[in-house]
């Protein structure tokens, strides 16, 4: 049974003419500057423990924090998006974004490193409403693919921002990487206040019932909670190898520097570049098959990995596969959530994507616990583990793709 309420407007459903190509790349580009900002601390992770004096695992809570804010932002601020104007809400972020950056580049102790962190995952939050914007108007043929460009502009975010940010650290020190994100920062919170068109918000009513309707979403919608489940697992096995690459590569075999480490995140970009094919795909034929790929994908990926020590080349394999196998889950999950309940988009996207961080909070914790205890091969044994939990809704008995 699908959910509603007397007060879900109309306007969250498709704009007529559909969305122009140039909003849709600003949009992916808007996504992946914003995003960048959870994950520059990433390669940074082994200078922060001789700067700060502090273990690697005390290190690594700088990466976990930054999720944990992502996390509470998706659930407690993107459901706004439904009830303001999602330009105006989209500008406040990234002017806080610009606030939250600089406090990291003044920090002087770890604590204010920590503090920082969640804010930024806070302000990050703002990829969240980019997302559920496009869907509302695009056409209902063509909204995979313009999902999928918007999720390649955020994946290459994710993924260049630890080259970029390796490489600025190497050259002028860590605090200059979040001074050039704070200046960023203002100048998108212009150029999206510019771009964005306004519109009418598709809810009326206060945020206390607005964060109600989430819960009664969440009961009423089996789709969304299956989606949000194989979301979370997906990204919780592609958090316990980032959140701990930088340990394996700092160290012999390979004993690579900061800049070399961030490189790795331009071989991710495979899974960048295969989404917009993905989300055609997923416009064509539907989820079921994309997803059931990407486990299979992201299996062999993890299996290349546990040998990652002999050679940086099946490391750089093992990267490729993890990325492109999970978009190939992601896209076609995420496309259907907001395919369902056009003006509940953006509280169905909170929820969806809530999860899928908190997915990958988890997987950051316990990836880096399993390096503590086991090294690498436990790294990749946690990474396995999530995939097989997600791999359990997709190739269960039910079928995943409908709903109720």
């Amino acid at each position: 049974m699908h959910y509603s309420m007397p007060q879900f407007s109309e306007t969250g459903k498709s704009s007529p003419g559909g969305i122009s190509k140039t909003l849709t790349y600003f949009m992916a580009a808007a996504c992946g500057i914003m995003v960048a900002n959870l994950y520059y601390c990433q390669p940074l992770l082994g200078d922060f423990t001789e700067v700060f004096g502090v273990s690697e695992n005390s290190a690594a809570w700088i990466n976990i924090c930054s999720q944990l804010g992502y996390g509470l932002g998706l659930f407690f601020i993107v459901p706004v998006g439904d009830m303001v104007q999602r330009r105006n809400l989209l500008t406040w972020l990234h002017l806080l974004a610009a606030i939250s950056v600089a406090g990291v580049a003044v920090s002087q102790n770890i604590a204010s490193l920590y503090f920082f962190s969640v804010c930024i995952g806070l302000t990050a939050t703002a990829c969240q409403v980019f997302v559920p914007l496009g869907a509302n108007m695009s056409l209902d043929d063509e909204r995979g693919k313009v999902i999928g460009i918007i999720m390649g502009g955020l994946l290459s975010g994710i993924l260049l921002s630890r080259t970029l940010s390796g490489a600025a650290a190497e050259l002028w020190g860590w605090r200059t990487v979040y001074w050039i994100a704070c200046g960023l920062m203002v100048t998108m919170a212009l150029l999206v206040y510019k771009m964005i068109p306004p519109e009418k918000p598709g809810f009326k009513g206060n945020y206390f019932v607005l964060m109600s309707s989430l819960i009664k979403l969440f009961r009423s919608q089996r789709l969304v909670r299956e989606s949000a489940w194989i979301g979370g697992c997906t990204f919780g096995a592609i958090s316990a190898f980032w959140s701990t690459m930088a340990f394996l590569l700092e160290k012999p075999p390979f004993n690579y520097s900061l800049s070399l480490i961030g490189l790795f995140g331009v071989v991710g970009l495979a899974g960048a570049l295969v989404s917009p094919l993905i989300g055609a795909i997923n416009d064509k034929k539907g989820a079921k098959l994309p997803m059931q790929v990407g486990i299979i994908i992201m299996l062999l990926g993890y299996g290349i990995l546990f040998y990652g020590k002999l050679s940086i080349v099946i490391i750089i394999a093992g990267i490729i596969l993890i990325d492109v196998g999970m978009q190939s889950a992601h896209i076609p999950n995420l496309t259907r959530v907001t395919s369902i309940l056009p003006s509940a988009r953006t509280r169905l996207n909170t929820i969806y994507m809530t999860s899928f961080f908190l997915g990958g909070t988890i997987g950051s914790i316990v990836g880096s616990y399993a390096w503590d205890q086991a090294g690498w091969k436990g790294v990749c044994t946690t990474g396995i583990i999530f995939v097989l939990a997600a791999a359990v809704v997709i190739y269960g008995k039910r079928d995943p793709l409908k709903q109720n």
